[in-house]
């Protein structure tokens, strides 16, 4: 059974690919793209998110994580657990949360950076979290 740590080690082996829009490949990959990947590869979610547009359907977007994955309180956000964001007010964008010693980081598929980063979760990215999942089948 994977670990939080196992989700962060595989989120990490996807830095610095190239950003591309509904991307499920190592040659690009999106942010949801991203999530789905490293869910597979630990063998713990077989659900895709496909067929948006760059602003997703906000339903359809979070239905699909919902049946992916447990939903949970942004407050109880531990690492490798997955947050959705909303730019405005549909939700668009997702990345995996990591709890750093002396701040949170994450980890996602960044479209204006064209790449996949890990970046501090600044007080910008916290204003915009709109919900929280976590993998089924992770050990703590």
């Amino acid at each position: 059974m994977p670990n939080r740590d196992d989700i962060i080690l595989a989120a990490r082996s996807w830095l610095g690919r190239p950003w591309r829009h509904q991307g499920r490949s190592s040659t690009g990959v999106d942010c949801a793209g991203l999530v789905v990947l490293v869910a597979r590869s630990l063998g713990l979610a077989d659900h895709d998110v496909s067929g948006y547009r760059r602003t997703p359907h906000a339903g359809r977007f979070v239905a699909a994580f919902r049946e992916a994955m447990e939903e949970i309180r942004i407050a109880d956000l531990k690492t490798g657990d997955v947050i959705l964001f909303a730019d405005g007010i549909s939700p668009c964008h997702v990345a995996f949360y990591v709890a750093g010693e002396d701040q949170p980081w994450i980890i996602h598929a960044h479209a204006l950076r064209r790449k996949v980063v890990e970046e501090i979760y600044t007080a910008d990215w916290q204003k915009i979290a709109i919900h929280a999942f976590r993998c089924y089948g992770v050990a703590d």
